[in-house]
């Protein structure tokens, strides 16, 4: 059977996944234009993404955990490197200085957004790797694909598992301070 990537999720997920992993991102634009009326729009998005974080932690930790079985797992952490240029445009642009700057570290942190939002590339991010979890790409013996979200050591896996399935292509992995 060939390999095939994780599906990359229906639009208005990645979309939700998007405004969490470019919180960090809307919220220093934000800062680094405090005093301009356009601050609060980037404050607002910087909201919403922490709003589906936690409502996503919620979800992972009331839903309701099915045993499954990977047959391969690897690593994704290098697609994270992605995020870094979202992350500089407002460190590296004053949006405070003049409407132009604004405009153009608003343009240039959309078209980011929106190609990690086409790609399927906000399954990975990086705030996760914060909260000790680490992202994946990772496949079931029938050759199903899926992004996995998880705390453990993968490579101590073995058998059937116990995830919560996010959006139909993300699995993530239920983790309790008691282990």
């Amino acid at each position: 059977m060939s390999a095939r990537p994780p599906r990359r999720g229906p639009l208005l997920v990645r979309i939700e996944l998007g405004l969490a992993a470019f919180a960090p991102a809307f919220a220093l634009i934000g800062l680094r234009s405090w005093g301009q009326w356009w601050s609060w729009a980037f404050f607002a998005l910087a909201a919403v993404g922490i709003l589906v974080l936690v409502v996503g932690a919620l979800y992972v930790a009331r839903g309701n955990p099915d045993p499954i079985a990977l047959d391969e797992i690897q690593d994704a952490s290098d697609q994270v490197v992605g995020y870094i240029a979202a992350y500089i445009v407002p460190v590296v642009i004053d949006t405070s200085t003049s409407t132009l700057n604004a405009v153009i570290a608003t343009v240039a942190l959309f078209v980011v957004f929106l190609i990690h939002v086409a790609t399927g590339r906000v399954h990975i991010n990086p705030l996760l790797y914060l909260l000790g979890y680490r992202v994946y790409t990772a496949k079931t013996k029938e050759g199903t694909s899926f992004f996995l979200v998880a705390r453990t050591d993968v490579a101590d896996w073995t058998d059937e598992h116990p995830l919560v399935d996010l959006a139909s292509s993300v699995l993530v992995e239920r983790w309790s301070a008691r282990r």
